[in-house]
């Protein structure tokens, strides 16, 4: 069984541990390669991974706001909207979510948290909801809140980025006791945590793996809300890699999801979501197979969002 590296500074317990793969151990060896994943599905039971780095300073400033409510975007199973809504709830705000699609008569688990957290739902058509802050229908919520902080789909904003910016200082800190790694690899939706990332001088070489289709052309937004956090970041050490999004966002082919369960069995403390972190290390394994990845020392992070298993059952 692999061997834990246990932390604790001002975000709570972390864990750098090595990741066993469905590689064959000669192959990497061949390689010359070594993987670690950060354990951040063990931060914050409430808002695990990079839900509360995203949300951290945009709670900050909400409260600096006086706001009353706390407002943001996300499906019915978002892993952003529950940690939202219990972030709000501790800092004494009512978290309102703008649902994409029509709600129906069962609410999802993830909705249904929503409102024992004390939240309020809005059902947003989905033209509405791809206009954004520009819909018609935002521009009546605002009447309706006139006090409310507004925080984007999956905290992206440049307070998101911020958090992931500071976060990447606590990760960095831990791997430095274990030796130095030479490239982090992150999934990616909106791109927030990798800008953050990308901004901090601190981490080496990154490969983000979109999990979305079309995934490429995240690169032009990571480096502009990177860009924001640190005019001098050096853009050239990020790069994406776009082919393992198994048929585009929430998509768990029977491929994936036998893929979980194998490397479950192989790491059995060790579950990953099948939205993002799942479609990471898939893409890890297929890129060192293919010997793309070689003479690496590697850094997986892991980003929570396990309740989104609450989607495919």
């Amino acid at each position: 069984m692999p061997a834990f590296y246990c932390y604790e500074n001002e975000y709570g317990i972390f864990m750098i541990h090595p990741l066993t793969l469905t590689l064959d151990d000669q192959l990497l060896r061949d390689r010359n390669i070594s993987v670690c994943i950060y354990r951040g599905d063990l931060e914050y039971a409430d808002a695990p991974g990079n839900k509360w780095h995203k949300l951290r300073f945009n709670l900050a400033a909400a409260k600096a706001q006086g706001a009353k409510h706390l407002i943001s975007f996300g499906g019915p199973f978002s892993n952003h909207l529950h940690a939202l809504a219990n972030t709000a709830q501790q800092e004494g705000m009512i978290p309102v979510a703008i649902v994409r699609g029509e709600l129906q008569p069962q609410l999802t688990p993830t909705l249904r948290d929503f409102v024992a957290a004390g939240g309020i739902l809005w059902p947003s058509k989905r033209v509405d909801y791809r206009a954004g802050m520009e819909s018609d229908f935002v521009s009546s919520l605002k009447g309706y809140y006139p006090d409310a902080f507004w925080v984007p789909e999956g905290g992206s904003n440049s307070l998101g980025v911020k958090g992931c910016y500071y976060w990447a200082n606590a990760i960095k800190q831990q791997a430095d006791e274990i030796g130095s790694f030479d490239t982090w690899l992150v999934s990616a939706g909106t791109g927030a945590t990798s800008a953050g990332f990308l901004a901090n001088d601190n981490v080496p070489n990154m490969l983000v793996f979109p999990a979305l289709k079309g995934g490429e052309a995240l690169l032009s937004d990571i480096h502009s809300l990177a860009l924001q956090q640190n005019p001098d970041s050096h853009l050239q050490r990020l790069s994406i890699v776009g082919e393992y999004h198994h048929g585009g966002y929430a998509r768990l082919p029977s491929e994936l999801k036998d893929y979980i369960e194998q490397l479950h069995q192989l790491n059995p403390h060790l579950r990953l979501d099948p939205v993002y972190t799942a479609k990471l290390v898939y893409g890890v394994e297929q890129e060192i197979r293919k010997g793309k990845l070689t003479n690496q020392k590697l850094l997986l992070i892991h980003t929570g969002g396990l309740q989104g298993w609450r989607g495919y059952q």
